[in-house]
């Protein structure tokens, strides 16, 4: 019999260190729940490590025969998310039936926003599913030419259902209509089960799009953003740093690839050019900006250096100050970054200053 104990501190200590959790993938991270433990528990007791927690996605988005092993109250967990579905599928083709030009409401997004805020509480099925499906759309009153049966045409007003491309509006919603408060963990929880149902893959760790997150920004405190800021020496580095990465333009953008040949990705293209200066740091963005924050190499915006690090952040991800995007401070107001959106190493104007959230100085660590 394993040891549940054992399991449990087994999978806090996956689930603490970054760089286990991106070898393994967030799967475990993405159904995390009010009932952790039983989770924790079934990850033990079963075979297949990652792949039957993709099995309990599968088994409530797809169905399928629950194994005997799953004790009873987990497999109920999984019988109500199913009925909850089921009724929000309903309600998805009724709105649907309202919208105009080809419009509907992508049935995965929504479903996985409820898995995450939902599954493991008591009768989730019994939410007003109608309430919970409209925090997905707006309502417009438009108008249309009515032709009536004796030749003659009218003008009526009709209301058409659209559905809201900003998911931070979408959370907005169901805390005002719902009273739900929706933390970080929650967004990035049901994004990785979006991913893991819908194309089968994790979410992306890194990218500098704000496609389906307009309107997210990382909110930090007044007290918060005083600690990040140091009065730091300039350094003797950052000017070699940069020409290293000016070598590096044009080079092809991947985060499956990066390393390899000229590939990269925003967070390697940071960590190979301060290792060519002799300097090492994490290889994620999100450890980059963890690594200068814990070490107090962070700065104001105002006192940015050529080889200084700039840290965005474009959607909720679970990690340090939910970063998602590194570039290298170039000066003049110019950053170099490998960017995603762009397909490539790029040279540019500092950009989104709203995603900013983080400016650091790790070069002047010896």
């Amino acid at each position: 019999m394993v040891d549940p104990v054992l399991i449990a501190k087994a999978a806090a200590t996956l689930l603490s260190d970054e760089k286990i959790r991106k070898g393994i993938g967030w799967t475990i991270a993405a159904i995390l729940s009010p009932v952790v433990v039983i989770l924790i528990v079934i990850f033990g007791m079963l075979s297949g490590g990652a792949d039957h927690n993709n099995k309990v996605l599968d088994l409530c988005f797809h169905g399928g025969v629950i194994s005997g092993n799953v004790p009873e109250d987990y497999r109920k967990h999984i019988e109500d998310m199913r009925s909850s579905f089921t009724v929000i599928d309903e309600k998805i083709s009724a709105v649907n039936a309202r919208m105009e030009n080809g419009d509907s409401l992508d049935s995965i997004r929504v479903k996985a926003v409820f898995y995450s805020l939902y599954f493991g509480s008591d009768q989730p099925f019994m939410l007003d599913s109608s309430k919970y499906i409209n925090c997905f759309v707006t309502y417009e009153q438009r108008t249309r030419t009515v032709k009536k049966s004796d030749g003659t045409a009218s003008r009526e007003t009709y209301t058409v259902a659209v559905p809201i491309k900003d998911m931070f509006e979408v959370y907005k919603k169901i805390n005002f209509t719902l009273g739900k408060t929706v933390d970080y963990k929650e967004m990035s929880n049901a994004n990785e089960i979006y991913y893991r149902i819908a194309y089968g893959i994790p979410a992306p760790l890194e990218d500098d799009s704000t496609e389906g997150w307009d309107g997210w920004t990382y909110q930090l405190s007044a007290e918060e953003k005083e600690k990040l800021q140091h009065n730091l020496p300039a350094g003797s580095k950052g000017g070699e740093i940069v020409k290293y990465a000016l070598s590096r333009l044009g080079n092809p953008y991947s985060q499956e690839k990066r390393g390899i040949e000229r590939y990269t990705d925003c967070s390697y293209l940071a960590m190979w050019c301060y290792r060519q200066a002799g300097i090492y740091i994490p290889g994620t963005a999100a450890e980059q900006g963890k690594f200068c924050a814990e070490n107090e190499l962070t700065i104001s915006k105002n006192f940015l250096l050529p080889g200084d690090l700039v840290f965005w952040s474009y959607r909720p991800n679970g990690r340090f100050m939910n970063i998602t995007h590194v570039g290298i401070y170039a000066g003049d107001g110019k950053v170099i970054d490998a960017s995603s959106s762009e397909g490539m190493v790029v040279y540019r104007d500092l950009f989104n200053s709203n995603k900013q959230v983080l400016y650091g100085r790790p070069h002047i660590k010896k």
